[in-house]
């Protein structure tokens, strides 16, 4: 395929884009880990409105709140991953690679990334909220799961991304066969 240049404002978008994926991945796992780690209220800044918010603000004992980290570890592990992509994704943008199976890949990576976080996020919520509320003691105790506009917001992106990662591999194929016909 010929080498088409990135616009320049394209280009520069992609490094800011690229930058800020890398200070998520850099973020991500600190702020779950002190969510987590940090006892009292301050998981709000994390946690927002969601069902762990109020397990979180008791004394729960540092065992019980590790135990529940390692669960978050698995969701926090795919938007880790989603970030990785991103970032190696907007890269690639930066540096004029558009269109590569390396870029469609990084894409596809992220959508993929979306979809698992979404679903293994549902998932260790029963564990996650046992763990939490296992000091309360019977009767006390709860699993809790909750699936959220949120939730559904991002399986819809998810779809969207994958879609375009699709069009952008046909779009490709086109073209080289375009050129080889010339």
């Amino acid at each position: 395929m010929a080498a088409r240049t990135v616009p320049e404002n394209l280009a520069g978008l992609s490094r800011i884009m690229a930058w800020l994926s890398g200070a998520g991945l850099f973020l991500c796992p600190l702020i779950v880990g002190a969510a987590f780690l940090i006892p009292g209220g301050h998981s709000d800044w994390y946690l927002g409105e969601t069902h762990l918010q109020e397990m979180l603000k008791g004394n729960i004992p540092l065992p019980y709140r590790l135990g529940a980290l390692a669960f978050e570890a698995a969701p926090t592990a795919f938007i880790m991953w989603g970030l990785w992509s991103l970032r190696r994704l907007f890269l690639r943008y930066a540096a004029n690679d558009v269109f590569s199976n390396e870029t469609l890949r990084c894409l596809n990576n992220v959508a993929v990334a979306l979809f698992a976080q979404v679903i293994v996020s549902f998932a260790v919520q029963a564990p996650v909220s046992l763990l939490l509320t296992w000091p309360r003691g019977t009767g006390h105790r709860a699993i809790s799961l909750a699936l959220g506009s949120d939730d559904f917001g991002s399986l819809f992106l998810a779809g969207v991304v994958l879609v375009i990662a699709r069009v952008m591999a046909v779009a490709r194929r086109m073209a080289d066969e375009n050129e080889s016909f010339v």
